[in-house]
């Protein structure tokens, strides 16, 4: 009897030990999430040689195709003898500007695996093709003529190495024009841009992508040319409408051309006179996603536009003198925008404008050496600097500033994966 009683006790006791130590135990704690930021950077690839004008903030690198690099701080004018690669760590714009043996402005951009470029004169152009990641590429063109698609031999599997740039003469693939190029790569990524060949005037065409809508901004005051090129890669005839943002507000150019676009076809509209010489900004639109740019001027080389995106903080490095064409995409409301001025290394001058919806209004750049362009606005509006001189006419397009917001990522650190 004593015995069991003992062994029932220290059973009892066994279990209430055991039940105590249990709750003594503290759960196993999770270590604390830590947030990764995501790295900001920014990669371009400028193609000819000339002053490279780098907007933004910070140090960034210049990197030749051999290697050779630099480092400056932007906002910052540096010269350029051939491609280069610029590498930041936060948002930089950049383009090219070439003052001889004609004035003309090369946008710089990010190498890409797909895109269109437009050419009003294929036989006076070529293509100049760069490579300035780590790995190979190979780039195939499609070509889109007058009268439909050009099958041209040497289009296909075009090998670039990396650190490597290569001419492709349009005038042996596609002699007549105008023509629009497609290209995508089946290898790597590819910067490109069409320039006039020797001896003809110095002239860019830099790549865009195909949507149903583009906002063309920068025909400039007294152009005595502008010419509308629209290339459909699609297998379907699409429609085309063309819209006017000048002085007066929107209108609708009066064009004797064609505006329906048979398929992988590219047509050229003449807006010369419609636009009347003013300061004006374009907007396509089209049943399909097309191809479009603005090749206008007034003297010497004439420039070619490609659609840039609106917003409601611009900024960008341009040329002095000149002006800065504002264009207000809306449909409905009136928009203020503030400007900022700044010559590199002077001071600031700021001035408001109204824009109403489909209007374009000027502002003068200072004259000398280049200026940093601030835009902000309550509503989105587009923003290019129109440089007329006897050599050239050139278009510097002022873009987004705004650094995109980076989603952090909680991250659990698991000791025991290793």
């Amino acid at each position: 009897m004593i015995r069991r009683l003992g062994v029932s006790l220290a059973a009892l006791m066994l279990v209430v030990a055991v039940a105590v130590g249990l709750a003594l135990i503290s759960p196993l704690r999770k270590p604390a999430a830590e947030v990764i930021e995501l790295p900001r950077s920014t990669a371009l690839t400028c193609i000819p040689a000339g002053q490279v004008l780098v907007s933004g903030s910070g140090e960034l690198s210049v990197t030749g195709l051999d290697g050779a690099g630099r480092a400056v701080t932007a906002p910052v004018a540096e010269p350029v003898t051939g491609p280069v690669g610029l590498r930041a760590e936060d948002t930089i714009a950049a383009g090219v500007l070439v003052e001889e043996p004609q004035r003309a402005f090369a946008p710089c951009g990010t190498p890409a695996t797909a895109g269109m470029v437009l050419v009003a004169d294929p036989a006076a152009t070529e293509l100049i093709l760069v490579n300035t990641d780590p790995g190979a590429a190979a780039v195939d063109l499609t070509l889109l003529g007058p009268d439909g698609e050009v099958t041209a031999v040497g289009a296909r599997g075009i090998a670039l190495a990396p650190g490597v740039s290569r001419r492709v003469a349009l005038s042996v693939l596609a002699p007549a024009g105008p023509v629009g190029v497609a290209f995508s790569t089946s290898q790597g990524r590819v910067a490109l841009i069409a320039a006039a060949v020797e001896g003809r005037p110095t002239q860019f065409a830099p790549p865009t992508t195909v949507a149903t809508e583009h906002l063309l901004t920068g025909a400039p005051g007294g152009a005595t040319s502008s010419r509308l090129l629209v290339s459909n890669p699609t297998e379907n005839r699409t429609e085309v409408s063309i819209e006017g943002m000048g002085p007066a507000g929107p209108y609708v150019p009066a064009v004797a051309d064609s505006l329906s676009i048979p398929a992988m076809s590219t047509i050229s509209i003449d807006l010369t006179a419609p636009l009347a010489g003013e300061p004006t900004a374009v907007r396509v639109t089209s049943t399909v996603a097309v191809g479009a740019a603005l090749v206008t001027g007034a003297t010497g080389a004439r420039a070619t536009v490609v659609a840039e995106a609106p917003g409601t903080d611009l900024t960008g490095l341009v040329p002095g003198a000149g002006t800065l064409l504002l264009s207000n995409p809306g449909r409905s409301d009136t928009l203020t925008a503030d400007v900022g001025l700044t010559p590199v290394g002077g001071e600031t001058t700021n001035q408001q404008v109204s824009i109403g919806p489909g209007q374009s209004v000027t502002v003068p750049v200072p004259e000398g050496g280049p200026v940093v362009v601030s835009v902000t606005s309550g509503a989105e509006v587009l923003a290019a600097a129109v440089s007329v001189t006897p050599e050239g006419t050139v278009v510097v397009p002022v873009g987004p500033a705004a650094v995109a917001e980076v989603q952090t990522l909680p991250a659990e650190l698991r000791p025991a994966l290793r």
